[in-house]
């Protein structure tokens, strides 16, 4: 039995174009295409010869795989689809771009072009200084890497044992893990993808330092799931005591992820027992545009003396960037605290227009975590 045909004709195609769009109309245009590039590849991977290694290897469910990531997690459209699916065919030169130009767009055809670019150039320390501060997910530089982690992904977290073992030492390589740090993991948070950037991190530590990623694993003595969890009841008992006092805020959560904990101790050289970030909120305060930068620190403070009536400071761990900014802009306070029954937890408190210079503007810190 032909497993493509079978795969062509499960309910796998309707399902991605769902992940694509909310529209009905949009979804029946959006499945024919992704059908159309399906048939493509099934074609053109019946010409294998066995006997021929071929740069890009991997069947359609494979490939579908990589495009399910890339939608869901990197919120990538139609053309990185179309791509992912198409790769295999075009790097064994078995279609052009022209042809993929003529039946599935331009933007596809970029994708294909810089995946191709991509994968025929060595990636040095500055590489990632040739993409712009504020890069955009759609340019097809960045697509194309995007695709080649979403295959990192589905390789450790969803595929088979068997490929796992057979592509591990490729994986983990030197060279890959120089790349993992100084190109993958700044790129993805460039565009702001901290999930992916955590996991990525997460992984490059793993594989560079395994001892010491077993000995924190260890120390936390609770799954990352566990300790999301308490985060979640701080959370809610912090917006509980910012509603009572009329404060307009968003609350973000952050737990430490393994690297990010390993890279404090070192930049440090600090123990385990002295990184007091493990578990953070961010409160951002709303409705400060109309305010002077004096009203503003004056709502900052009112939010961290609130904030000390309901947890124990420690008042060791202060940091005030609001009344001297750090050179590059930054402005926050933070601060750390002892919670009721969730150990201890920090406190960044900023407005918008500080918390708009932190992340988008001149403090945007991935080089100070990433970078040289």
């Amino acid at each position: 039995m032909d497993k493509n045909k079978t795969f062509l004709e499960s309910g796998s195609l309707h399902q991605l174009a769902t992940a694509l769009t909310a529209s009905s109309i949009a979804q029946k245009r959006i499945k024919a295409t992704i059908q159309a590039a399906c048939i493509w590849a099934n074609f053109f991977e019946k010409r294998k010869d066995p006997f021929v290694n071929y740069p890009t290897i991997r069947s359609l469910q494979t490939s579908y795989q990589i495009a399910y990531i890339a939608v869901t997690e990197m919120l990538l459209e139609l053309p990185a689809v179309i791509a992912t699916i198409l790769t295999p065919s075009f790097a064994a030169g078995w279609v052009s771009l022209e042809a993929i130009a003529e039946h599935f767009g331009e933007e596809t055809a970029s994708v294909l072009a810089a995946i191709d670019s991509l994968h025929s150039c060595i990636i040095q320390y500055n590489t990632i200084d040739q993409y712009a501060p504020y890069v955009e997910a759609t340019a097809p530089p960045v697509t194309a890497a995007l695709l080649d982690i979403c295959d990192i992904i589905r390789l450790y977290y969803n595929a088979p044992a068997e490929e796992q073992q057979e592509k591990v030492l490729a994986r983990t390589s030197k060279t890959f893990l120089f790349e993992l740090k100084y190109f993958y993991i700044p790129l993805v948070h460039k565009i702001r993808l901290y999930d992916i950037q955590t996991k990525l991190a997460d992984f490059w530590f793993k594989h560079t330092d395994t001892i010491n990623y077993y000995a924190i694993t260890a120390q936390l003595g609770k799954t990352k799931l566990e300790r999301q969890r308490q985060l979640d009841f701080i959370v809610e008992e912090v917006s509980l005591i910012m509603r009572k006092y009329g404060i307009d805020c968003i609350i973000k959560k952050r737990v430490k992820s393994l690297y990010g904990i390993w890279h404090k101790m070192q930049k440090l050289n600090a123990p385990f027992n002295q990184i007091h970030d493990l578990t953070a909120i961010r409160i951002i305060l709303l409705d400060s545009s109309n305010k002077t930068l004096a009203e503003e620190k004056i709502i900052c403070w009112r939010v961290l003396s609130i904030l000390s009536n309901l947890y124990k400071p420690l008042n060791t761990i202060m940091r005030d960037w609001i009344s001297i900014p750090k050179d590059n802009g930054y402005e926050s306070l933070h601060l750390s605290f002892e919670t009721h029954y969730h150990g201890e937890l920090e406190v960044q408190i900023r407005t918008e227009r500080m918390d708009y210079i932190a992340e988008q503007g001149t403090a945007t810190h991935w080089q100070y975590k990433y970078g040289k």
